[in-house]
């Protein structure tokens, strides 16, 4: 297993002069109870007012250094638990040769050991429990031998029945930051706690898009190919569950696809570019959006305003037929680690912040904008999507607020909560540099032009900027967790560097760091974790932001300081069937309030790939603590799974949510 120990300072001359980090755990037992233990009444017991309308955060305890991984990929469970995946993290090997050390690109993704990153929290007790990944070597058998199998950068979504579907991943690490992509698919049982192999795609993705239809199958977009580095799958594959067949369209060959359609005035033809943010409309077609997570030195235009429509049909031979047609133009360019959500209680999407004119990471690193092209910058603007419905246009149309941020942002999250109030967290001003600490509350309102009044929160406590996740916990909480602002080390006895700086002639360096007061310190991992803005790298003013953040933070939102007793649901329905009624209990109801359903939530890259939100009508029968109520009768918005319940009264205030099984 790998060690996860940290090197607080590394002299020239030698790797093994190093100390290893004591856990914190104990430190924060008695902050354990109050994080864990009847958390949103406990805080308000004890919280002011100006606390209470500006949200509390806590910190969840660091678990053993044995124990302490990234999550790349954030995934809520139907039990309540949270599967956190974070695969080879593409960090470098640190290595001694002739007494002085140097970073090679690239990790062994052929090493169990590098790839065995995976766990699982429970946020109740704030217990965090390795689990093992999957194998990193499968069985090909069309090459006759074996090939990766590494988790790092998959997509994934969970399916109807709770269990999470993974696809894809690392391949293969090229020089200069190049990839190709695993063709691999793999299942984690949500029950046993097991993973299934469930064989190959007909090609490798690399940050690939999964989008759940209405009948449970998956539609899997992009990715880097398998065979040729930094080379964008222009294919759609689609997946059934339920007989574990995947069916490959090539879109190259589709009229008015992205792959088939030119960018106005240039002759280059358009892309689905990674991590494509792609969404369901209520009569079955797909929103392609333009905006996604690329990285450098993959082809693809800068400057494309098209959107798309894609339609799905089943043919009599029971096979897919895709078709497409041109959306409206954008009013802004497609974005890279912007985040974009489905306006709660709608078909309409919002897209927030990203980068403008490249879809590098490194853009801005340390402060340094030059070699990148003119105009390139970070977006503070909302896009928003009007439905046909609300804007009576056949394919919608898009809207632009240019200034609705009151930063740049970029690498952001953005988390529909049960009031149907957005919160937006996480990131930079620039993707790996300068954090932005405060959230962002975005509250409905049809009296603004943007359609939401903006709050900014309590700060967090840590910097989260490149590979950050934020998801809705089933007590109306929010866990936030990982953060990349550079890329980590690791030896090869699996000792873990996070105190390292890009190097123009090096490659990476290890930090040479000060306090506060400007004088020389080793970097120490229990320091940086009581007091994150401790310490500062030469040359720089911003403090230092370790390449990997370890320790997770939830964040109680306002709503859970409301006055009064919190409502919760003392029975509810395990099973809810499209557009037919069901019945809950409720303690401490109001005569006006109102139930809504989350659907879980699977982050990763700044984008959620579960989360909806669906309010449901309902009338309090005449005992006062019934309530009748009927389940969306739209698949295609709402598709089948698992969804928080949440009974909310008359002032906003939530309950804990019943988590129910949503099917046909």
């Amino acid at each position: 297993m790998l060690s996860n120990e940290i090197s607080s300072h590394m002299p020239a001359k030698s790797l093994t002069s190093r100390i290893r980090i004591l856990s914190i755990f104990l430190t924060f037992v008695l902050a354990f109870s109050l994080v864990f233990g009847g958390v949103a009444q406990a805080i308000a017991d004890t919280t002011s007012g100006q606390e209470a309308t500006m949200g509390v955060w806590e910190t969840i305890p660091l678990p053993p250094q044995s124990d302490r991984i990234q999550s790349v990929h954030t995934v809520l469970l139907p039990n309540g638990k949270v599967l956190m995946v974070n695969g080879s993290s593409f960090r470098s090997r640190l290595v001694e040769e002739d007494g002085e050390y140097k970073f090679i690109e690239g990790v062994d993704l052929t090493n169990y050991d590098i790839i065995n990153n995976s766990g699982l929290l429970d946020p109740e007790t704030g217990e965090f429990e390795r689990i093992p990944s999957p194998p990193a070597l499968l069985y090909d058998t069309e090459l006759q031998h074996k090939t990766t199998n590494d988790l790092f950068c998959a997509g994934h979504i969970q399916l109807a029945d709770g269990n999470v579907l993974f696809v894809g991943g690392t391949g293969r690490y090229y020089p200069g930051g190049a990839f190709t992509g695993s063709k691999w698919l793999n299942l984690y049982n949500w029950r046993t706690g097991e993973w299934t192999d469930l064989g190959q795609m007909k090609d490798g993705r690399w940050y690939p898009s999964l989008i759940t239809l209405d009948d449970g199958k998956i539609a899997i977009f992009s990715g880097l190919r398998f065979a040729e580095p930094n080379q964008i799958n222009p294919s759609l594959e689609i997946y059934d569950p339920k007989t574990e067949k995947l069916q490959y369209i090539d879109l190259r060959y589709v009229k008015n696809s992205p792959f088939n359609t030119k960018v106005e005035g240039e002759d280059v033809y358009d892309s689905i570019d990674l991590y494509p943010r792609v969404f369901p409309l209520a009569d079955g077609r797909l929103l392609i959006t333009g905006d996604e997570a690329g990285i450098a030195g993959v082809l693809v235009p800068h400057y494309s305003k098209k959107s798309y429509l894609m339609t799905i049909e089943e043919t009599a031979s029971g096979e897919s037929a895709v078709s497409f047609e041109p959306g409206p133009e954008r009013s802004e360019t497609s974005k890279a680690y912007g985040t974009a959500l489905q306006v709660p209680n709608s078909e309409d999407v919002l897209l927030f912040g990203g980068i403008i004119g490249t879809n590098s990471i490194s853009f801005g690193r340390e402060g340094n904008t030059d070699g990148f092209p003119e105009g390139t910058r970070i977006a503070t603007s909302l896009q928003h999507w009007i439905s046909p419905e609300n804007s009576g246009e056949p394919n919608g149309k898009w809207e632009i607020f240019d200034d609705f941020l009151p930063q740049p942002r970029a690498n952001l999250q953005a988390v529909i909560l049960p009031t149907q109030e957005i919160l937006v967290t996480n990131g930079g001003r620039y993707p790996e540099y300068q954090p932005i600490y405060e959230p962002l509350l975005l509250t409905p309102d049809q009296a603004v032009a943007a359609g939401y009044t903006t709050q900014s929160l309590n700060t967090a406590k840590f910097p989260r900027l490149y590979h950050n996740g934020a998801v809705l916990l089933p007590d109306a909480r929010v866990l936030i967790v990982g953060g990349n602002a550079n890329r980590a080390a690791i030896e090869e006895d699996g000792t873990i560097h996070v105190d390292v700086l890009g190097d123009p002639k090096r490659f990476f360096r290890i930090a040479k760091l000060t306090n506060k007061s400007g004088e020389p310190e080793e970097f120490d991992i229990e320091t940086f974790y009581q007091d994150p803005q401790h310490y500062f790298a030469e040359g720089d003013p911003e403090p230092f932001v370790p390449a990997e953040i370890w320790q997770g933070e939830i964040f109680s939102p306002p709503y859970l300081f409301k006055p009064g007793a919190r409502p919760e649901i003392l029975s509810a329905p395990e099973i809810l069937k499209y557009g037919q009624s069901g019945t809950i209990t409720v303690k401490d109801g109001t005569e006006k309030g109102s139930l809504v359903l989350n659907k879980l939530g699977s982050v990763t890259h700044s984008f959620d790939y579960g989360q909806r939100l669906v309010d449901l009508p309902m009338k309090v029968l005449a005992d006062g603590s019934s309530i009748e109520f009927t389940a969306p009768p739209n698949a295609h918005l709402y598709p089948p799974g698992y969804y928080m319940m949440f009974y909310l009264n008359d002032i906003g205030k939530p309950s804990h949510a019943k988590i129910i099984k949503l099917e046909a």
